[in-house]
């Protein structure tokens, strides 16, 4: 089995690290001085596309660099399956599905500091695409990586993009609820501590006990790093195209910016995203 993986961040060091020694991998980043057309002559079986999709000025999706890649395979007829672990909205992924007949949407579900377990101990595996594609990617997991999850979600690229933003935002919204009433627990007078007043809510199932630490782990209020801010917002601008605005999600987005508006600047995995926290005057 080859393997070839595009981008060599986060997402694809911990793919590369989930697969069998078995597997012969070839990485392709520009930090790498190599390019597309070297998996010309390596002929991979499958080629997993990892690449960023930064956020634009206006918060939608910038997908300059997929369009890239996708256009250089093309040019260079690579014969694989190609596969998106790269999180693209719904109407871009009908796009790629129109250039790419042996296609999969097969998003990631990972924490940036803890890539390879999720990876490797994932209980969500999405395969989106057409059926015939997916149970083939289906079988390349199951035979040539290290994950334990052997029960995968197959559907169409479209939902497989939803499920992927839904999760995210979802956190988002999570989040922004537990920095709103952490306010309310210290007003309350309660002797209690805030965290276990949180253990506590952990222990029902349908909470769980993800982010609801407050401050976050970059010690700071509401929700940064290089994933949730960019989701919500690409969900959001999706929604808003669409004409269905998701007001709930819209309204965490901007008490969000408030937050993270008190701080100086953002971190530097939030300026790789072009992700920036603008509060509009007018709200």
């Amino acid at each position: 089995m080859k393997i070839g993986i595009i981008g060599y961040g986060f997402v694809g060091k911990s793919l590369h690290r989930g697969l069998n020694d078995s597997v012969t991998v070839m990485n392709i980043d520009p930090l790498l001085e190599n390019n597309i057309e070297d998996l010309s002559n390596f002929n991979p079986n499958v080629i997993f596309i990892c690449v960023p999709t930064p956020m634009n000025e206006d918060k939608s999706q910038d997908i300059t660099i997929i369009k890239s890649v996708i256009d250089e395979i093309l040019h260079n007829n690579i014969d694989s399956l190609i596969v998106l672990k790269s999180t693209v909205l719904p109407n871009h992924i009908k796009e790629i599905q129109n250039l790419i007949p042996r296609f999969v949407y097969n998003p990631e579900f990972l924490r940036e500091k803890h890539a390879d377990e999720d990876f490797i101990k994932s209980n969500l595996i999405v395969f989106g695409g057409n059926p015939e594609n997916t149970h083939e990617l289906a079988k390349i997991y199951k035979e040539y990586t290290k994950c334990i999850c052997k029960e995968y979600i197959h559907t169409d690229a479209t939902a497989a993009s939803l499920i992927k933003y839904t999760i995210n935002s979802f956190l988002s919204l999570k989040v922004i609820f537990f920095n709103e009433l952490k306010s309310l627990f210290d007003e309350s007078g309660s002797n209690e501590s805030w965290s276990n007043f949180v253990d506590s809510l952990s222990r029902d199932i349908r909470i769980g006990s993800s982010h609801m630490q407050v401050p976050g782990h970059d010690g700071r209020l509401g929700y940064g790093g290089a994933c949730l801010p960019k989701d919500a917002n690409a969900l959001n601008e999706y929604s808003i195209k669409l004409k269905n605005k998701l007001n709930l999600l819209d309204a965490s987005i901007k008490i969000n910016n408030q937050l993270r508006s008190f701080y100086d600047s953002e971190t530097q995995r939030e300026l790789d995203q072009n992700i920036k926290f603008t509060v509009d005057d007018n709200n």
